[in-house]
């Protein structure tokens, strides 16, 4: 489990946006998590909506995404990695990103925005089962910041 807090208790406007914009890809990437889904597929999905999160923070622009390479989307400026891998054994365990997920298979999730230019990044991260209907949050039990209200 990843979270990302403010070092000195409180987020500032900007720093509150943006993790909001990433609680958000997190939240809706979770749902998306179901037996089924290929996993190349769920990443594509994520990667546009963490694109549009990422035009509401002013980080891309439309002009950027059209003018983006096939195979480097503008997000990944941003958002460089992928939003799950398969858990297990080790921390990026044995697992085809090819194949349909399936129940019973374990799960990283996560999203995160490195923002270099202005000093922070924000990472929200757990780790699920995935169910027939549904996902069990291995971390559902821990305190969370989605749990409490962080003061902005």
């Amino acid at each position: 489990m990843t979270r990302t807090i403010p070092v000195n208790g409180k987020f500032s406007p900007r720093q509150r946006a943006v993790y909001d914009a990433v609680l958000r890809v997190k939240d809706q990437a979770s749902a998306m998590l179901t037996p089924g889904v290929i996993i190349q597929d769920y990443h594509k999905e994520v990667g546009l909506i963490m694109q549009s999160e990422l035009v509401g923070l002013g980080l891309i622009d439309q002009t950027d995404i059209k003018n983006q390479a096939p195979d480097w989307p503008a997000y990944k400026k941003y958002f460089m990695h992928g939003t799950s891998h398969h858990l297990g054994l080790d921390v990026h365990d044995v697992g085809t990103m090819h194949f349909s997920i399936q129940a019973g298979m374990v799960f990283y999730r996560g999203a995160r925005d490195y923002i270099p230019a202005e000093g922070f990044g924000v990472r929200l991260e757990n780790d699920i089962v995935i169910q027939e209907n549904g996902y069990f949050d291995l971390m559902g039990n821990n305190p969370s910041l989605r749990r409490r209200r962080l003061r902005s």
